[in-house]
């Protein structure tokens, strides 16, 4: 640790006093710490388990008493402006940055296993080893991270799988439960019902008449492309997308990585959603970010190396604000796919912005929509 990180506590950021004993921390032997104030460290471990900001909070909360330790003179949007800066730089949140970062990779790994891998066998066991965590360690950080137990995130995929391939194809239930790891038809229809609260024929008829009864002359026209394998550096979303500075945010962090890390200016955002949307709640979704590119990447942090498979897409051109694309979405699920020639051949979906909010006007944005097909 240099010199200037002995200046402050490197868990709340307040100045060290090393003049009063009283005021310093303890260490798990009962030292007092040099790293640390009696306010963060107790005998080894922090007093309280909160996030950054929470502690930015707590000092602006009490600027008063901040001012008096320390002989200082703040506001509290003075000292908030401060520490806002300075707790990322210490020893504790960057520990916490790091843990986190690691713990993401993890199980970003565990989970592109399983798409990849989700009627075989995955014992939990195995994934954790996978993962290289111990079991109890593994299941906590996944819950942690994706806020499902690894169980009900497995069971959860594969019965949203065999509904859309209810929804968005003509196979029967029979060649349905063949392609599933379950033992028995009943058992899957048993588990469905459980999770949708319906069987699955039903599931099938009520989403398939809502979607043969919607007609229109006036369908969009897409181009069938074939496209090949894209790779794409993103950030997930999980469910900052409910909250628009929180979204911003997240897009600021990919521009930022795109511009460090040089990235052919060619390159275009994409969004990319893992779920069929008439299936999936939206808090639930696996939603990314990202741009794509075609240089050998390595992610750092949080950002992931996504790959789409390369295949035949229907590509939908919209022209004009974002705030319209569901509204295509929901004509290309409920009208366009029933009167096709092709089924969805997989829920994942994707997005490539052409031109972005900073380039044009609202009205002049082109987002291409990318869905998988295949002939019924």
């Amino acid at each position: 640790m240099n010199q200037a990180d002995k200046q402050y506590c490197q868990s709340c950021g307040m100045p060290l006093r090393f003049d009063v004993e009283e005021y310093m921390g303890t260490n798990s032997d009962h030292s007092r710490s040099h790293e640390y104030c009696y306010y963060c460290l107790k005998d080894g471990d922090y007093t309280v388990d909160i996030p950054m900001s929470e502690m930015v909070d707590i000092w602006v909360k009490y600027t008063d008493k901040y001012n008096w330790y320390s002989h200082t003179n703040y506001t509290p949007q003075e000292l908030r402006t401060l520490l806002n800066k300075r707790l990322p730089t210490l020893k504790r949140w960057r520990q916490k940055e790091e843990t986190e970062s690691l713990h993401y990779k993890a199980v970003n790994r565990i989970k592109v296993h399983i798409d990849k891998n989700l009627f075989a066998a995955l014992p939990p066991e195995q994934l954790a080893t996978r993962a290289n965590l111990s079991f109890f360690h593994f299941r906590k950080v996944f819950r942690n991270t994706t806020g499902e137990n690894i169980g009900t995130y497995i069971q959860r995929l594969r019965l949203e799988y065999v509904a859309h391939l209810l929804i968005a194809t003509d196979q029967s239930i029979s060649d349905i439960q063949q392609q599933t790891n379950y033992e028995t038809k009943f058992s899957l229809a048993k588990a469905f019902k459980k999770h949708f609260g319906i069987s699955m024929s039903n599931y099938r008829t009520k989403y398939q008449s809502v979607n043969t009864s919607k007609r229109s002359d006036n369908l969009p026209k897409p181009e069938i492309r074939r496209v090949n394998t894209l790779n794409a550096i993103c950030l997930d979303v999980n469910g900052a997308f409910k909250n628009a500075h929180s979204y911003q945010a997240i897009w600021k962090q990919l521009k930022h990585y795109k511009e460090k890390h040089l990235v052919k200016t060619n390159s275009h955002f994409i969004s990319i959603s893992q779920d069929n949307p008439q299936v999936t709640l939206p808090d639930l979704r696996r939603l990314y970010i990202g741009f794509i590119t075609n240089e050998y990447a390595m992610p750092e942090g949080k950002f992931t190396l996504q790959e789409i498979s390369g295949g035949m897409y229907a590509v939908f051109t919209h022209k004009g604000s974002y705030s319209q694309l569901p509204n295509l979405y929901k004509t290309i699920h409920e009208q366009w796919l029933p009167h096709s020639r092709y089924i969805q051949k997989h829920p994942l979906s994707f997005e490539v912005y052409l031109n972005t909010p900073d380039e044009v006007a609202e009205e002049n944005l082109i987002t291409e929509i990318y869905i998988p097909i295949d002939n019924k």
